[in-house]
């Protein structure tokens, strides 16, 4: 159960670090949502750290569920 629990943290962190990287950096993004240009830094790290939180807390629901 341990295994299934670091892949669910790794696939929370994953996603908040891509969240970031796709708002921070417009030009890995597709070509429609280049010209939005990049967000700025506190706005693409809040997001990613709304993203992680939210992925802790479904990790820490299983966890009680369990």
């Amino acid at each position: 159960m341990e295994t299934v629990y670091m892949l669910l943290a790794l696939t929370g962190a994953a996603a908040s670090f891509i969240t970031f990287c796709l708002m921070r950096f417009p030009h890995i993004r597709r070509a429609r949502f280049q010209p939005s240009g990049p967000f700025s830094f506190l706005v693409s790290f809040s997001t990613a750290f709304v993203i992680f939180f939210i992925s802790v807390l479904a990790v820490y629901a299983q966890a009680v569920r369990h």
